[in-house]
């Protein structure tokens, strides 16, 4: 501990000499390059990686940075400071000295926000973090931006109240893999303050390939979930909090130190748009080269402009990455309800489906219920069940489904909702009826390319769109399979996301599919929930249907007008 608190107060009396000593360890030049322009009229936001290689180890670089930051402060208009964790690297009282020394060059001058990473925690069991004694709420509390907290003299989950471009924005900061009670509170401080766009930030959200963390994809390193045994990870934060805000417009993260950067923008669930982003640097030399990331808001109140910059090697991250320069729109909420409206009468569906799998029960369950019509399917290998209502394949997983579900049918049609997880595809399906020679599916080609099949004898007539899919994006896909459809042909057509992409008429009988083996998968995917209905849907009950969404039948009553 005096070793560390001795290197941090010896920066402070020679700050050229150690400054001189990291140029020469980094490998760069002592002579200062520009700084990324500034556009006047904006107002800075700064972020601040994984700085937890700098505390113990080199304390020199941690102090330029808060000291840039604070001597920029009205050059750039800074408007404030967010930690994305991992503050420290082992949780000791003398690491957490040093990263108090380094904010007191803004206390006072700007405000701060701090997330708690892993490395902000002790080992032992509870959720310990030194933090609170370094940065105590009561003095936070006097601040005029301050919001609250969660829990009385912890600083690990709180809010605060910030203005960004003449606009007061809500910056809410999350544990590491916050816990249930957490993210009810998360939801309950977004729905006081509705009216102020939000910042949410948190350690452990975004992994390398700009997926969120995800426990049932089954091969993500340093996972959130389950963090000290209750802990939700990026896509439950995203389910259960981020995307039910018409008021969220940007996630901020750190955690995953060998990809650097991460970046994604996703549509909530009121329209607006969520543009998450992961900063950490850790991995570069000197534990980071002193990067930081500054997002430019800009005159405009719509516009955030991305820049990285490191005040002690004065230039760039070397990798020249796009994702260290470039810029986004805010998107606000285009719509005041959370869904698409109700399903009106004429959109509500004729009849109920034959066959409904809704993927509910334990996750050590091996078989899906047909909640309709009682014609069960088995998990194979590589597929199991969350225990959040939802089926997890693998490449490999699958659902075998029984025979009888569309052998001798005229008319049918079957409806899906589920979220590719891979970033390639090649010929995968997630739905398929039939043997080696006859055939109804749906299948991704690749990722970009779909196509609704029928095949009689290994004669094929299909649908093929190009409707690239997003991996982490959900997908409502309808085919329907009509036998007066169109004149003397059959007609088969394929929705995606409540629209027709497509119609073919076809010579091919549905009634000549021969069964052997129907199934779901193998495919790399999320499913909410599968239906089998014995008719073919119109566009309308498609439509009403996707409005509806996968937790809710909406069935015509008698005489209502429904088509």
């Amino acid at each position: 501990m005096r070793k560390n608190e001795a290197s941090g107060a010896g920066f402070c009396r020679s700050g050229l000499t150690i400054i001189t000593i990291l140029f020469s360890t980094l490998g760069v030049s002592g002579q200062e390059k520009t700084s990324p322009p500034f556009r006047p009229g904006s107002t800075t936001l700064v972020v601040l990686p994984d700085t937890e290689g700098y505390p113990a180890k080199r304390p020199g670089t941690f102090h330029t940075m808060m000291k840039w930051v604070a001597d920029q402060r009205d050059d750039r208009n800074i408007a404030g400071i967010l930690h994305v964790g991992d503050v420290t690297n082992n949780n000791t009282r003398a690491e957490w000295k040093v990263a108090r020394a380094c904010f007191d060059h803004v206390e006072g001058k700007l405000p701060y926000v701090l997330a708690a990473g892993n490395h902000d925690y002790d080992h032992t069991p509870g959720r310990l973090t030194y933090m609170n004694e370094v940065f105590k709420v009561g003095e936070l509390k006097k601040k005029s931006e301050f919001g609250g907290v969660f829990e009385a003299g912890k600083l690990e989950n709180h809010y605060q109240l910030i203005g960004i471009g003449g606009r007061r924005w809500l910056v809410l900061s999350l544990e590491m893999g916050p816990r249930k009670a957490v993210v009810e509170w998360g939801n309950e401080v977004l729905e006081r303050h509705k009216n102020d766009p939000a910042i949410v930030l948190t350690h452990g959200y975004l992994y390398y390939d700009n997926q969120r963390y995800d426990h049932r994809l089954g091969k993500q390193r340093a996972t959130p979930y389950n963090f000290y045994g209750e802990g939700a990870d990026g896509e439950q934060l995203w389910d259960q909090l981020v995307k039910r805000h018409p008021n969220v417009m940007m996630v901020v993260c750190g955690h995953v130190s060998s990809a650097y950067l991460g970046y994604r923008a996703d549509e909530g669930d009121f329209g607006n748009v969520v543009h998450q982003m992961m900063v950490d640097y850790e991995k570069l030399r000197g534990g980071g080269m002193g990067f930081l990331r500054l997002l430019e808001f800009l005159p405009d109140n719509e516009t955030v402009q991305v820049r990285t910059y490191s005040p002690v090697t004065g230039g760039k991250n070397p990798r020249g990455s796009k994702l260290e320069e470039f810029v986004f729109k805010l998107q606000p909420a285009t719509r005041s309800y959370r869904k698409d409206p109700a399903v009106t009468p004429s959109e509500a569906l004729s009849r109920a489906p034959r066959n409904r799998y809704r993927f509910g029960g334990p996750s050590d369950k091996r078989e899906v219920r047909d909640s309709l019509g009682d014609q069960n399917g088995k998990l194979t290998e590589g597929a199991f069940l969350d225990g959040e209502g939802r089926l997890v394949l693998s490449g490999d997983g699958a659902v075998e489904l029984p025979q009888g579900l569309i052998e001798g049918k005229t008319d049918m049609s079957f409806e899906l909702w589920f979220t590719p997880t891979a970033e390639k595809y090649s010929w995968s399906a997630p739905v398929r009826f039939g043997s080696s020679d006859d055939w109804l599916t749906y299948v991704f080609r690749n990722l970009t390319t779909h196509r609704a099949e029928i095949a009689v004898d290994r004669h094929n007539e299909d649908i093929q769109q190009g409707v690239p899919a997003k991996p982490g994006r959900m997908m409502h896909v309808v085919v329907t399979y009509d036998a007066d459809g169109a004149d003397s042909k059959a007609l088969l057509s394929y929705y995606r996301d409540g629209i027709l992409r497509g119609t073919m008429p076809t010579s091919l009988k549905l009634s000549d599919v021969t069964e052997k083996q129907n199934r779901i998968g193998p495919f790399a995917g999320i499913f909410n929930e599968f239906r089998i209905y014995d008719f073919a849907l119109s566009a309308a009950e498609v439509g009403g249907s996707y409005n509806a969404g996968s937790e809710k039948l909406v069935v015509a009553k008698p005489g209502d007008g429904a088509k």
